[in-house]
């Protein structure tokens, strides 16, 4: 984040519960150390995500953490997809989370703003989507962009129904690796991904278009370094391609690495 240089090496988890009253003022400071103005910020955050000014002061003293703060947007604007670029060394289209991918989007809108980029370029006025999903009238700069139509799912047998033919198989042998492993841990939907929960995100899956991303955060990651040389990773992220088969016994232990592992 640009928040903190220390900030972006956190776990994801602990970025998510951060205060939001407190990131917000990080940010005011940074945007008014460059005479940016507090409603300039408030018309970015307002922007990306469909909150209104009024919503924002009350959530600084709420208590609000950071991650519940983007889950609960009202109406994430489509055309954040068109923000790029780096910040904090990160590609903010390349960030596999999807909860993360949003906090970068406002990271990186914050940087423009702080760096004296016109407001009209900031929200991308001059920029459209290029297509528009005949069923829910959503915008997205990718045609064909998969996405939900109407209710997000509920559970992870309704995502895993909702995603391509030819990913669901793999999606399925990943679940039941996980739910084997840690059967304890309760099944949820968290920012559109199947999560399995207990006292706080332990491990998330979701689908690409050539892969399954697999989300057990960095520590896991670093702790079977050595077991995951035949796959592309990132901080917290394992992508499983569709193309080679399932390592489900490895899975099941990074689930009971994670279940065990405290924060």
């Amino acid at each position: 984040m640009i928040l903190s240089r220390s900030v972006q090496y956190m776990n994801n988890d602990k970025v998510f519960q951060m205060d939001f009253g407190k990131v917000y003022g990080l940010l005011l400071d940074k945007a008014a150390r460059k005479g940016r103005t507090k409603a300039e910020v408030d018309e970015v955050i307002c922007w990306l995500t469909g909150y209104g000014p009024e919503q924002l002061e009350t959530f600084r003293s709420s208590g609000l953490c950071y991650g519940d703060f983007f889950r609960s947007a009202p109406q994430p604007n489509p055309n954040r997809a068109l923000i790029k670029g780096v910040v904090c060394g990160v590609r903010v289209e390349e960030v596999e989370d999807p909860l993360m991918r949003e906090i970068r989007y406002l990271d990186k809108l914050i940087d423009e703003l702080a760096k004296g980029k016109p407001m009209e370029k900031i929200l991308r006025k001059e920029e459209s989507a290029m297509w528009v999903c005949p069923k829910c009238g959503r915008s997205f700069k990718s045609r064909e962009q998969s996405h939900y139509c109407g209710k997000p799912p509920e559970t992870i047998e309704a995502y895993i129904a909702a995603q391509p033919e030819e990913a669901q198989d793999y999606l399925r042998q990943i679940n039941a690796a996980i739910k084997a492993s840690i059967p304890e841990a309760r099944e949820k939907i968290s920012w559109s991904m199947p999560t399995y929960w207990k006292g706080r995100n332990l491990i998330q899956f979701a689908a690409s278009k050539r892969h399954v991303g697999l989300y057990p955060g960095p520590e896991a990651v670093e702790a079977f370094a050595a077991r995951l040389t035949e796959y592309k990773t990132s901080k917290g992220t394992i992508q499983l391609p569709y193309s080679k088969p399932l390592p489900l016994e490895l899975i099941g232990e990074i689930a009971k690495w994670c279940e065990e592992t405290p924060e």
